[in-house]
């Protein structure tokens, strides 16, 4: 691992108020087996250590990545959002397929936001709370949800992880869909 990550969930003894350095592989393993194996009151958080602050009184991170999960059914969602150097090069150049410019055109501190873009996808409809299908929470305070299309497995997950972990930046290994969730 090129890069630490900070990682904010919970566990029995943990209110998630500190965060948990990954530091190694290892350090992923046992982290990502504390998030499946103990109930998430927020979506996991996880940010890059050595990526530059934002400044200002709460000097916070120029980026974050939030994950949900559905233990039984093994999926998960990822809700990223940074600056246009958050992206990896050849993100960076490319159009949006919605009309919104490249990264390079984004002035320097706008933030942007993602979503995964799985192939797991769930019906949009409104569902009962008892109805068994997977929901998957970018943020549980307001439930506000992911895309029905956002679902990625658990294994896609890890490797999204150990990815930001190698190059500090936004995964290439899973894909994508803008998000105006923030």
């Amino acid at each position: 691992m090129k890069h630490a990550l900070d990682f904010w969930y919970f566990t029995e003894t943990s209110d998630a108020g500190d965060p948990v350095a990954v530091e190694s592989s290892a350090d992923l393993e046992r982290v990502l087996g504390e998030v499946f194996a103990y109930k998430q009151f927020h979506p996991t958080v996880v940010c890059v250590k050595d990526r530059p602050a934002l400044g200002g009184p709460l000097n916070l991170p120029d980026h974050q990545l939030k994950f949900d999960l559905d233990v039984p059914r093994r999926v998960a969602a990822i809700h990223a959002m940074g600056v246009p150097d958050f992206l990896p090069a050849d993100d960076r150049a490319k159009v949006n397929a919605e009309g919104h410019g490249t990264a390079e055109e984004t002035p320097g501190g706008v933030m942007r936001a993602w979503v995964t873009k799985g192939s797991r996808a769930r019906p949009a409809t409104v569902r009962q709370a008892d109805d068994h299908e997977v929901d998957l929470f970018v943020d549980f305070d307001t439930r506000t949800r992911f895309p029905a299309d956002a679902a990625i497995s658990w294994e896609e997950l890890r490797e999204a992880l150990k990815e930001l972990a190698e190059t500090g930046m936004r995964p290439t290994c899973v894909d994508w869909q803008e998000s105006d969730v923030f």
